[in-house]
Order: C-alpha cells, then sequence, then structure tokens
C-alpha cells in the first residue's frame, strides 16, 4: 500500500495548536526540535474547571473572594507574563506550574487563542476516512485537499465564487 505515496516526505511544522496537554507539546518537541507550541485557551479553562471542581469545588463556589481568584486565574493568558509570577507567589497554584507559560500566555501574540481550526480539520478527516487510513495516504490525501484549496483560493481571487459544476452525461 506504501508503494501507492511518495514515501519520501519531510515534514517541518512551525507552530502546533493543541489541547491543554503536556504530553501532546512534549512529544512534539522530541520530533520537531523548533517548534512553537501553543495550548487552546478553551482547553486552558477547561482544565482548570476539572482542577476545581475535582480539588476545592465548594470552597470556591461558596466563597466569593476565592471565586474571583478562580475567575482571575482563568485570564492568565491574556495577562502580561511579568505580573503573573507575582500572582503564583501569592496564591501558590500549584497545578499550573507543570506547565510552561510560553505555551498557554497569549499576552503578545494573540493571533490564535484556541485549535477550532485544527478540531475542525480533524472532523472533517474523520468523515473522509470510514477507516484509519496509513500514514502515507493520509498525507496523499492531505496533499490533495492542499491542491484543492489552493485552487478554490484562486478562483476566488479571480472573481469566481462558486465551483463549476460537473455535467453529468446520461
Amino acid at each position: 500500500n506504501e508503494s501507492k505515496y511518495n514515501n519520501i516526505i519531510i515534514v517541518t511544522p512551525k507552530i502546533l495548536h493543541c489541547d491543554f496537554e503536556k504530553s501532546i507539546s512534549n512529544a512534539s518537541i522530541k520530533i520537531f526540535h523548533n517548534i512553537t507550541t501553543k495550548y487552546c485557551v478553551l482547553h486552558y479553562k477547561r482544565s482548570l474547571e476539572v482542577q476545581k471542581n475535582k480539588l476545592c469545588y465548594n470552597e470556591v463556589e461558596n466563597n466569593h473572594k476565592i471565586y474571583l481568584l478562580y475567575k482571575a486565574i482563568t485570564n492568565f493568558p491574556f495577562i502580561n507574563p511579568e505580573y503573573i509570577f507575582d500572582i503564583y507567589n501569592h496564591i501558590k497554584i500549584i497545578y499550573l506550574y507543570k506547565y510552561d507559560i510560553q505555551y498557554w500566555n497569549y499576552y503578545n501574540d494573540i493571533n490564535h487563542i484556541t485549535n477550532n481550526a485544527s478540531e475542525s480539520f480533524n472532523n472533517y478527516l474523520k468523515k473522509l476516512f470510514y477507516k484509519k487510513p496509513s500514514l502515507y495516504e493520509l498525507i496523499y490525501h492531505l496533499k490533495r485537499e492542499e491542491s484543492l484549496s489552493y485552487n478554490n483560493y484562486k478562483r476566488k481571487i479571480e472573481g469566481v465564487w462558486k465551483k463549476k459544476k460537473n455535467i453529468n452525461k446520461n
């Protein structure tokens, strides 16, 4: 099956947007040494919520001051990192120490704060394949999709917004 597809493939991604998962970022750095990893802010907030519910739900929900601190922590991705360490030391957030701040802080780089595009494309791929493809088959289809999207982009730049309809001869 591999012989059908070009197996001389070099992949060098520059940026990885992923869930708030340390294992994903660790694996990506081992494979792609110069990659910039950014965690999804929505997954960051969800992860904090799960930790809150597991460790101290009642304390947070029943104490307004603690609740306000929790809400402040959920907005850390948008705060200057220099100020975050002061807050860290003040309230001792042990959970976040495990995660490198450059992966989840967007203070100076607010281009993409979620991985919605990746999640959407992943959903598209699931619909494209009825079973998991081999790596080479996946890359073949990704190249085809890239070509189709480039052609679609070119058509739109030229002012053609609708795809040409196929004419089926009966």
